[in-house]
């Protein structure tokens, strides 16, 4: 009996409620829009236009895909000159977390320190007094049209200035240039953000 009540409650409100003016200008229909009227000169053959052009697939913004590859073993290839191949070269490294400790821009001349990521050096790491990072000397150097890139492992002097020489105690690091090149190709062909 309250729900019936209630909904006749609730429908003398809403009739109570509902206007009773009427605007004239709902009725007129006059001054909405329409659509045109298409006239054809042929009415028995209609002619269609077929659009066959294709819209170019826009670049990703990540990586430069094809414009960067490795040639012969230990050597990086981009296409680019070399104010552009630096830049990205220092991107790269810096979106890989490695450490630029010196820059020689007019010899091309990079040097990063980086730690070696394999398994083992990962697995064994907390038997180690951290994690040893050695010193790496990457070089750009412009050939025509496209900037070529190695690395090679600095000397070692410069490896025992850094890489812990404590009491007299050096532990000889190991040569990781070829896994820093390989990261580094990986990093500018698939994952390099963009400017």
């Amino acid at each position: 009996m309250r729900i019936i009540v209630k909904s006749l409650l609730l429908i003398s409100f809403l009739v109570s409620c509902s206007t009773t003016t009427e605007e004239s200008r709902y009725r007129n229909t006059e001054n909405l829009e329409r659509p045109p009227i298409v006239t054809s000169s042929s009415p028995a053959r209609e002619q269609r236009i077929v659009d066959n052009s294709s819209i170019s697939k826009k670049k990703d913004s990540t990586g430069l895909g094809a414009d960067v590859y490795l040639s012969t073993p230990g050597q990086l290839n981009i296409k680019q000159p070399f104010d552009e191949a630096w830049d990205t070269l220092n991107r790269a490294l810096k979106q890989g977390d490695m450490k630029i400790t010196d820059h020689e821009r007019d010899k091309g001349h990079l040097y990063v320190n980086y730690g070696s990521s394999g398994f083992f050096d990962k697995a064994f790491s907390f038997l180690k007094d951290g994690h040893k990072e050695s010193n790496y000397l990457v070089s750009v150097a412009e050939a025509g049209d496209e900037t070529l890139i190695t690395v090679k492992m600095s000397n070692a002097t410069e490896q025992g200035k850094s890489s812990g020489d404590q009491d007299g105690y050096y532990d000889a690091p190991v040569d990781a240039s070829e896994e820093l090149l390989n990261i580094l190709y990986k990093i500018i062909r698939d994952d390099l953000v963009g400017k």
